[in-house]
């Protein structure tokens, strides 16, 4: 790969600067810090979950889409580094399978303690907040009240990091649920039933229009999070970034839930547009 040199922004925005001053700012007041690093919090879309073989069902965080350190992710942090190699080492990634939208805040404190003031804060947290069930607008209200929440705090604690919240990874795919049934077939029995998001009927037939419900569902949730993001100035969405992921049997992980190596490095090479033109810096092509 080769790199460009970093534009001046973010010379400011992720490195403490060379010239004067400590070199180590501990004890430094977040909101007199100048921001470094990367910080990421949310569920195990984050943490690699199930990406290694000799790890099964357990979460793999070198292989972190946004802050993973194997070379075959590139991920958001490796990037980063790569362009201005001071920030290595300036990054936290404090996100655990399973976490909703109410576990934000601690994860975050967590994650403050290793990096006090980071450049970029990523969030990925709504998939175990998501529901089918019940009242769908008024889940995806409370999630998106429950991450205006997380935002206030974040901003209170580091109000100079900018933060990236990203969307479900995909859509409902026909044609990715067909290949996991064909490859697996025990998996359909899951997957079946009388419910508006259930991928096959009670008959066994695909229900194509289930797949556009859940489509218009996870659009509502991310709508939620959206509003409560366009309430923070140094806040932005990856605008559906991450739903332009597409998914193939061999991008995913054997509990068909999370993401192979080569996925990963996918969603990586979507989201790095998004938080280049945040940052205000050059993407770097891939070779």
């Amino acid at each position: 790969m080769k790199h460009r040199a970093l534009l001046a922004a973010l010379v400011v925005a992720l490195v403490v600067s060379a010239c004067g001053g400590d070199d180590d700012d501990t004890g430094t007041d977040p909101a007199e810090a100048d921001p470094v690093g990367l910080v990421a919090i949310g569920n195990s879309g984050l943490t690699g979950h199930n990406s290694d073989p000799d790890h099964p069902n357990e979460p793999v965080l070198e292989n972190s889409w946004a802050t993973g350190t194997n070379p075959e992710i590139n991920s958001i942090y490796q990037r980063l580094v790569a362009l201005q190699p001071e920030i290595e080492g300036h990054v936290a990634n404090a996100a655990v399978g399973g976490a909703r939208a109410e576990d934000l805040i601690e994860q975050a404190t967590r994650a403050l303690e290793d990096v006090p003031a980071p450049a970029l804060i990523i969030i990925q947290g709504l998939e175990n907040d998501f529901t089918c069930d019940g009242d769908v607008a008024a889940g995806a209200a409370e999630y998106g009240a429950t991450i205006a929440e997380a935002l206030e705090f974040l901003t209170t604690e580091t109000p100079n990091s900018r933060i990236l919240i990203v969307g479900w990874t995909s859509r409902p795919s026909p044609a990715a649920i067909e290949a996991i049934v064909t490859s697996d077939p025990d998996v359909k029995d899951d997957i079946t039933g009388p419910g508006v998001c259930d991928f096959y009927n009670s008959a066994g037939a695909l229900a194509p229009e289930n797949f556009e419900t859940m489509t218009g569902f996870i659009e509502e949730y991310e709508a939620a999070q959206a509003e409560a993001c366009a309430d923070i100035p140094q806040c932005v969405t990856d605008e559906g970034a991450l739903a332009q992921y597409n998914d193939t049997l061999d991008k995913i992980s054997a509990d068909y839930t999370h993401l192979e190596v080569e996925g990963l490095a996918e969603v990586a090479e979507l989201a790095w547009p998004v938080v280049a033109a945040f940052l205000e810096i050059e993407p770097v092509a891939s070779s």
